[in-house]
């Protein structure tokens, strides 16, 4: 007991950094679920390089690193980088996979070039944004992340229906009017939203784990959107405040801890739901007589 109690004792970035994660799951769960099951999931990890140009250019066009001057820079980036991944994944000559890795690595390439000929007074911590600090989490990316996680679950209640409709078959939700290509937009932006606001927290690389991790280990427990929302988020949290201890007794990178973490517990669920599977399969089995 005192091994679990005692890390809280120790100061307010305890607090703050169980706080910060447990925004950061609000903000990249849901999106997180209707990316897998649009079988898009890879997309997070295209949006974490796709977002830095637009980044770079809002510092350019402002002249700060706020957070809420990047965001509305990385959210068109997104848009700009779907728009050209979908225009080429339509010709029957590219491959949709082959099409997202040339427009985020021509996308970063962009962004470096900038970062590194326009923006070289930019005080940018790269370890900061590459792996993030959420045991020194500022009161800005605090605010940052609660923002985003009401906007974007607002959004999500709005728009509920009309996502599981689309994220189960697009052409289906078009023939009944919903807007489909509106939607994926949209779904993208948040993607690109929640991966600027989880910067400081758990870094550009880490935070891709948030979108795809709880998503797929949700799926092998829960048989519908609502269930699965629940199940991921819940999975996120417990993996977030399990990888934090971790994290704080090894005296090691939390965001890396965690991420150690939710794999390790993919695995296992993995591995148990192949079992039960496998019971259940010899069970059933008849033998001849």
């Amino acid at each position: 007991m005192n091994w679990i109690v005692e890390p809280w004792t120790w100061g307010a970035f305890m607090w703050r950094a169980a706080l910060a994660l447990l925004l950061v799951s609000v903000v990249c769960v849901p999106a997180g679920v209707f990316l897998y099951l649009k079988r898009l999931s890879l997309m997070s990890d295209a949006m974490s390089h796709i977002v830095l140009p637009g980044i770079v250019i809002a510092y350019l066009a402002v002249g700060s690193l706020s957070g809420w001057v990047l965001l509305p820079g990385a959210a068109i980036a997104g848009v700009l980088a779907s728009l050209l991944i979908s225009n080429l994944s339509s010709r029957r000559w590219v491959r949709p996979d082959a099409a997202m890795a040339i427009v985020f690595t021509t996308f970063f390439a962009l962004g470096v070039i900038l970062l590194s000929t326009q923006a070289k007074n930019a005080h940018i911590d790269t370890d900061c944004v590459l792996f993030g600090n959420v045991l020194g989490l500022t009161d800005e990316s605090l605010w940052l992340l609660g923002v985003s996680g009401i906007v974007l679950s607002t959004l999500l209640i709005v728009f509920f229906r009309w996502l599981k409709i689309s994220a189960m078959d697009a052409g289906f939700a078009a023939s009944l009017g919903i807007p489909v290509t509106a939607l994926h937009y949209g779904l993208m932006s948040s993607v690109s939203v929640g991966t600027v606001a989880s910067f400081e927290a758990v870094g550009a690389i880490l935070v891709i784990s948030f979108f795809i991790v709880p998503a797929a280990f949700g799926r092998l427990l829960a048989r519908s959107l609502k269930t699965h929302i629940f199940v991921a988020f819940v999975f996120s949290i417990l993996t977030s405040l399990i990888g934090l201890y971790v994290s704080v007794y090894l005296n090691t990178s939390t965001a890396g801890a965690i991420v150690s973490v939710q794999g390790a517990v993919y695995f296992a669920g993995v591995l148990i739901d192949w079992l039960r599977t496998h019971f259940r399969a010899q069970e059933t089995r008849v033998e001849p007589t």
